[in-house]
């Protein structure tokens, strides 16, 4: 079987980590490598609860599995997610890789991002002439942040800038924090120039810059770090450091096969200026090929968002598993997916009463497949495997994408596909998971109120203690059979049931046992009498029996069973007191059944003879 590697990153859609994965898989293709990709796409400002939900995908692989692990861990922006994962890795012994920062125990490929950074940071100062530049910062908890930081403040120290705290925003690298920090600088005297330690926080104080009229880089110069896609093609165009994530991403794979000594490889970074900057040294593209590659993305995103709008609404309202298996298919095949596979935890623990999944179960099943052009299912297999073995051993060389399928910190399962480079790409392909998840979490509510409407109509149709109908139960399914015996013009009997003994035992050993008699008495009942019959607790320690008959025949060989179970049970089982009770019959015309309660107490009455006899 080839050897497999598993790739651990937060959202893969960022340019940062996609280029490093496009790294690990062309380097993986030339060595015939399969690569699993887990991954998930939370912001940084999500609820907790939705981070516990996304980053629980981290847990799935069992890395004893794979022959060699690559890790991003400043992607995965959840601590307990990234110190749960890392531990693991390290208990499994096998070759692992960490990308960026180094990890005890762990190979290493990195830049330096003290360094790029202070480049720029000195260039503005030396080449520009700068003094008074100030700083977005991403999350100082990581690596790419504290250095990046550090880098800027050693700079501007190393030249005699002093720095204020007004001079520095933190941000958490999107583009929102670039904007915030253009508002809050905007308080004080605007700075010559803002230095953003990631080029979606620069793109975001450009547009804020340019809607308050400040013209890029006359009035104000910014840059970026990490060259972006859209770095590229942003006018003006930003300037920022290449930190060549694709060269990163192959010689993480090197590194896991080649067994080199030296456990770090530091990869040399480029800085490119731009326009942002006044020292354009990049080759101006032709607006023929600007424009076609922004048409081309248009409709690629365009299409990508109303398929997940149409997907969205029809995964609505959805009762079971089933259906949004036949709803998921024509999204399936209109993808770019050669395989998808919709693996759901065991169902008992997924839409269990008492509590919700909080993890990836032993077992899971795939319900919906898609392969080979047709879709079909697998039953359960074991989790830690990803995919069952006849999948994998079938399968071309290829990579996987797997991202989980939850509802805040419901765990459902996962879903894999197969060769998609919508996954690996767009952003938008978490939504078809988000989608899944909350479909999923709405059968199970609908299955939950199902449950809880069901309970609701026994409280009120059965007597708790014996579980027959009680009286109001009794009277409304009694209209059914009423109608049917009306329309027939058959006839109906009535069984009037009266527990002897019942009020000694309440007495001399307590309703305890007195509650145990009455439910023997109604579990006989059940067993003996037809199933097309009502039985009913009408009192304490009466019962009827009620049902259509041809003949009085039917009726009086329901009683005589009744009986003859009773005292075959009393036999049987050796008590303190006897199992015994009381019958009277009554049979009646289909034009007589106007009053149900009249005629229950006809039966009562010819019960009350019986007792009678039984006393002389």
């Amino acid at each position: 079987m080839r050897k497999r590697i598993a790739f651990l990153a937060g959202a893969i859609s960022f340019d940062n980590q996609n280029r490093v994965l496009g790294g690990v898989l062309k380097r993986a293709s030339e060595l015939d490598m399969d690569v699993y990709v887990f991954t998930c796409f939370v912001n940084y400002d999500e609820s907790e609860e939705n981070k516990v939900g996304a980053f629980r995908i981290m847990d799935l692989p069992e890395f004893d599995l794979f022959d060699g692990v690559i890790c991003m861990k400043n992607s995965i922006q959840y601590e307990p997610a990234v110190n749960s994962l890392i531990a693991r890795i390290k208990k499994s012994k096998v070759p692992a890789v960490s990308v960026d920062e180094k990890v005890d125990g762990m190979y290493n490929v990195g830049i330096s991002d003290y360094s790029s950074q202070k480049d720029i940071v000195e260039h503005l100062i030396e080449t520009h002439d700068l003094k008074k530049i100030n700083y977005v910062c991403g999350i100082l908890q990581g690596k790419e942040g504290r250095e990046r930081y550090n880098a800027y403040r050693d700079a501007m120290e190393e030249h005699g800038i002093p720095v204020c705290d007004n001079q520095i925003y933190h941000g958490n690298y999107n583009r929102e924090s670039g904007r915030k920090a253009v508002e809050q600088f905007m308080k004080y005297n605007m700075p010559q120039a803002i230095v953003c330690a990631n080029d979606a926080m620069a793109i975001g104080a450009m547009e804020r810059l340019q809607q308050n009229g400040y013209r890029i880089p006359e009035d104000v110069i910014v840059t970026g770090f990490d060259n972006d896609e859209l770095s590229e093609f942003f006018v003006p165009s930003l300037t920022t450091v290449d930190r060549r994530q694709e060269l990163l991403g192959k010689n993480a794979v090197n590194l896991l096969f080649e067994r080199s000594d030296d456990v770090n490889v530091q990869i040399d970074t480029k800085t490119i200026y731009r326009e942002s900057c006044g020292c354009n040294m990049q080759p101006a593209m032709e607006i023929k090929d600007l424009r076609m590659e922004y048409q081309n993305k248009c409709l690629i995103y365009e299409e990508a968002l109303d398929s997940l709008k149409c997907m969205e609404l029809d995964l609505t309202g959805l009762e079971n598993i089933d259906e949004l298996c036949e709803k998921i298919k024509k999204y399936v095949v209109g993808s770019d997916m050669q395989s998808f596979y919709m693996c759901l935890c065991d169902k008992n623990e997924l839409f269990a009463d008492k509590s919700v999944c909080d993890h990836f179960t032993e077992k899971v099943s795939i319900p919906l497949a898609y392969q080979n052009g047709k879709f079909c299912s697998y039953d359960d297999f074991l989790s830690k495997e990803i995919l069952p073995l006849e999948i994998r051993e079938k399968s071309k060389r290829t990579f996987y994408t797997v991202t989980p399928i939850y509802y805040q910190h419901i765990c459902y399962g996962y879903c894999v596909s197969d060769g998609s480079l919508f996954a690996l790409k767009s952003e938008l392909s978490y939504l078809w998971t988000v989608n899944i998840g909350m479909a999923l979490e709405n059968i199970r509510k609908w299955q939950w109120i199902n449950r809880m409407n069901e309970k609701i109509n026994r409280m009120w149709k059965y007597d708790m203690l014996t579980q027959v109908l009680n009286r109001s139960g009794f009277f409304y399914c009694a209209e059914t059979i009423l109608q049917k015996i009306k329309e027939e013009k058959s006839n109906a009997f009535i069984i009037f049931l009266d527990i002897d003994g019942l009020k000694s035992v309440n007495d001399n050993l307590g309703h305890e046992i007195g509650d145990a008699f009455i439910a023997k008495i109604a579990g006989i009942l059940k067993e003996v009498v037809p199933k097309d019959c009502l039985i009913m607790r009408y009192g304490g320690d009466e019962f009827v029996v009620f049902g259509s008959c041809k003949q009085a025949g039917r009726m009086q060989r329901i009683a005589e069973d009744i009986k003859a179970a009773i005292k075959t049970a009393d036999q049987k089982e050796n008590r303190s007191y006897h199992l015994a009770a009381s019958l009277g019959c009554s049979l009646h015309k289909s034009y007589e059944m106007d009053n149900l309660n009249s005629l229950i107490e006809l039966a009562d009455k010819k019960m009350y003879e019986e007792k009678k006899n039984k006393r002389r």
